[in-house]
């Protein structure tokens, strides 16, 4: 008896993992590589802050964000 629940176990485990009992979420890198600079006024005088948004996916933000920007992209190899 305490064989076939083993086996039972077994069973269920395997099915249960065959079902999508257990997921895993893959996020894909993003197509291209973002930077954007900000400035302190419309006239783009001044560079306060940027930000980079890497092919990793990690983004990277140093500096004060301000609605005046210029933005860059470059593919991702």
């Amino acid at each position: 008896m305490k064989q076939s629940k083993k086996v039972l176990a077994g069973l269920l485990s395997v099915a249960a993992l065959a079902t999508g009992f257990f997921t895993v979420t893959v996020t894909a890198a993003p197509p291209k590589m973002i930077e954007t600079i900000y400035y302190n006024d419309a006239n783009h005088t001044t560079e306060v802050g940027y930000r980079v948004r890497l092919c990793s996916g990690r983004t990277v933000t140093s500096g004060t964000v301000t609605p005046y920007t210029e933005v860059s992209s470059e593919p991702c190899m």
